[in-house]
């Protein structure tokens, strides 16, 4: 034992690289977050009279907001990564993430009391969750998430207390759309993303 030599490398005590797919946790979340969103419009939707117009409005005057810049941004995006109809890709893109928002900011003004007392309890109940991780821009945007999530809870528990039937209704329908939709965003973005044709290099 005394002569024998030991040999150490160090590849053999650095920790093996993590091998699992992202995607899957990714869209099982977009899933989720859009079963939410798409549980709380159609209980709106089918609750509240005028609700389509009002959460149509916002979306398009929001979509036409973030499709601006985004389409200028684009327009950079395409000449630095060689790709044609960049300029359309991030604008629609963006427009998609205007009209979200905009639909979000729609369920605010048709059930504020609901949305606010649930933006309240979802920020102070993430708040307490997570105070004892370090790093207060964790905690503020973990507080900023549940404070969007509680929005929707509460906009939706509203919907359902002033009209149960035709809330629950639109919920489901809702849910399951959003759900749907929520899960394909991912993969369909990265598709679309890698079918823009490529400018050739001479």
């Amino acid at each position: 034992m005394a002569d024998q030599e030991l040999h150490y490398y160090p590849n053999e005590f650095e920790p093996k690289p993590n091998t699992r797919p992202w995607w899957p946790k990714v869209i099982a979340i977009c899933a989720v977050l859009g079963g939410i969103y798409g549980a709380a419009i159609g209980a709106i939707l089918n609750s509240t009279p005028g609700a389509a117009k009002v959460i149509g409005t916002a979306a398009a005057i929001m979509a036409i907001m973030f499709a601006m810049p985004g389409a200028r941004f684009g327009f950079f995006f395409g000449m630095v990564n060689h790709m044609r109809f960049g300029k359309s890709f991030v604008g629609s893109a963006t427009a998609i993430c205007g009209a979200l928002l905009g639909g979000f900011f729609g369920i605010v003004a048709l059930m504020p009391l609901g949305a606010i007392l649930g933006a309240f309890v979802g920020w102070f109940l993430v708040r307490a969750v997570i105070v004892l991780r370090r790093g207060r821009i964790k905690r503020f945007l973990g507080g900023v998430i549940g404070a969007v999530l509680g929005a929707f809870f509460g906009a939706t528990v509203l919907a359902v207390r002033l009209q149960e039937a035709p809330a629950l209704l639109g919920m489901a329908w809702g849910l399951g759309i959003g759900a749907v939709s929520g899960a394909l965003l991912l993969p369909l973005f990265f598709g679309v993303l890698n079918s823009l044709p490529r400018w050739r290099e001479y």
